[in-house]
């Protein structure tokens, strides 16, 4: 992974405030010289101090010529990329920028078990999305992933269409037949975007998944604030040394914000720096005790650790499942008895993710609770299973998602919904996939699932598209 070289914006952050600076430039606290009383006590002024602008020798992101032009560069020669973007938007702004440079008014192969924000990107776009269907886990209706086979038939039916965009892994940490569909997908000449939201680690170890850079992904983009020692919203996009499209970082310049916050910048190159010093032996030893306690789990009568039989799992992610209570009664055992907070909670599951780097005093306060809740769940009679099929439902289309968003829509009671376009997502956040995407008709089963996961979808109202509109609007 190349050796290890001081985190540069870092370096130029220290520098700048050690000057002690009068400042007669924003921001407005002043370098912490003005702080609401509110957040004295809550964040200490060093914080306040390093929320800089492009000042001195702090460059700028926007045309990087000095220390974040190196910080980008030495993040893509840690992952092996051509070249790497800071994103202070989330992986959205890099799924958004990808799409514009590759899908503007073109089609897109999409597994309906993509991101909301990869919709958002394409109705951006003016795209049309070519949705294709997802093997489910039968037990637990969790998306696993497209088979090679049925792109295979998609790309035969749509041979106009050259670009793909995969998860990898999944919100559950499943990476599902991804390294035979890319292949299969530059074999046929398809470009791919990786939305590698939860898979920053991957490279670290090849205990991990494959990473998307290592698959042959034209474009990667990354969430290191997800699974990686980052600040929320700190992501990457990653350009591979194969692609030949535009360049996405034009249109990064039109969607990122032109006051790029210097704490998530300075995360991501303090993420960097910490990646080169930890190298696989970290992650070596994280995987070993998490491993380790997941195989202590296994004697628990009414709680199991989820083995997905299909596909390369995460180490990092957990699925907790009950015979006698839902993933939602799960989660809240764990967080009323133990302050325990889960990443999702679903009706058939609940999903944990570990750090990487955690204490064993953490794992055995965690399997003390559930040894505690699994002996508490004993008395109580076994519930119901959830029954699902083995593939994702293709709702009908009848409207591009630009023009469903641009149409005049109406609000009318879910039980009125059946047979109208959507005029919004119907989408549960978390994972942010999408039940329905504007555009769509909303069928029976939609309806269904939004009787029976109240506390999921919470919704009592849709916003349709007016009837008729479809008609003005149409493909």
């Amino acid at each position: 992974m190349g050796k290890k070289e001081k985190a540069t914006l870092i370096e130029n952050l220290k520098k700048h405030i050690n000057l002690k600076p009068l400042s007669f430039h924003t921001p407005g606290h002043k370098n912490g010289e003005i702080i609401p009383a509110a957040l004295q006590n809550l964040w200490p002024q060093e914080i306040w101090k390093s929320d800089l602008t492009e000042i001195g020798n702090l460059d700028n992101l926007h045309a990087p010529q000095g220390c974040l032009k190196e910080a980008q560069r030495r993040a893509a020669q840690l992952v092996g990329a051509k070249k790497t973007y800071f994103l202070v938007n989330g992986s959205s702004v890099g799924l958004h920028a990808a799409l514009l440079a590759l899908s503007y008014q073109k089609q897109i192969f999409v597994p309906r078990h993509v991101h909301k924000a990869v919709y958002n990107g394409i109705i951006l776009a003016g795209a049309q999305p070519i949705s294709l269907p997802v093997t489910l886990d039968k037990d637990l209706g969790i998306p696993l992933g497209i088979e090679p086979e049925v792109l295979e038939k998609y790309i035969h039916l749509y041979p106009e269409c050259k670009l793909l965009i995969l998860p990898n892994p999944t919100y559950q940490g499943i990476s599902y037949k991804i390294k035979e569909t890319v292949q299969l997908a530059k074999e046929r000449g398809l470009t791919v975007i990786l939305d590698e939201a939860h898979g920053s680690h991957f490279f670290l170890h090849s205990d991990f998944p494959e990473d998307g850079l290592s698959l042959g992904a034209d474009l990667v983009i990354q969430s290191w604030h997800k699974t990686l020692p980052a600040l929320t919203q700190a992501a990457v996009l990653h350009v591979n040394r194969n692609y030949k499209g535009p360049d996405p970082g034009d249109f990064l310049r039109m969607l990122q914000t032109t006051s790029p916050s210097y704490l998530l910048l300075a995360s991501l190159d303090g993420c960097r720096s910490w990646l080169e010093d930890v190298g696989d032996t970290l992650p070596a030893k994280t995987i070993t005790q998490i491993c380790a306690f997941k195989q202590e789990m296994q004697d628990l009568k009414n709680i199991r650790i989820i083995s997905f039989s299909q596909g390369e799992v995460d180490p990092l992610k957990m699925c907790l499942s009950s015979n006698k209570v839902s993933g939602y009664g799960l989660a809240d055992f764990l967080f009323e008895n133990y302050h325990i907070y889960v990443e999702l909670a679903e009706v058939e599951y609940c999903l944990l993710i570990f750090g990487l780097d955690i204490t064993n005093n953490q794992l055995q306060l965690l399997g003390k609770a559930l040894r505690e809740i699994d002996k508490s769940l004993e008395p109580l009679p076994e519930r119901e299973k959830t029954r699902f099929g083995q593939e994702s439902l293709l709702p009908l289309s009848l409207l591009s998602p630009q023009k469903a968003v641009y149409a005049p829509k109406e609000v009318v009671s879910v039980e009125k919904a059946l047979g109208r376009i959507c005029g919004e997502y119907i989408v549960k956040y978390p994972p942010g996939v999408p039940l329905v995407i504007p555009g769509e008709v909303i069928s029976e089963a939609v309806i269904n699932t939004l009787r029976e996961d109240k506390r999921g979808l919470g919704k009592t109202n849709v916003l349709v598209v007016k009837p008729g509109e479809e008609k003005n609007h149409g493909w």
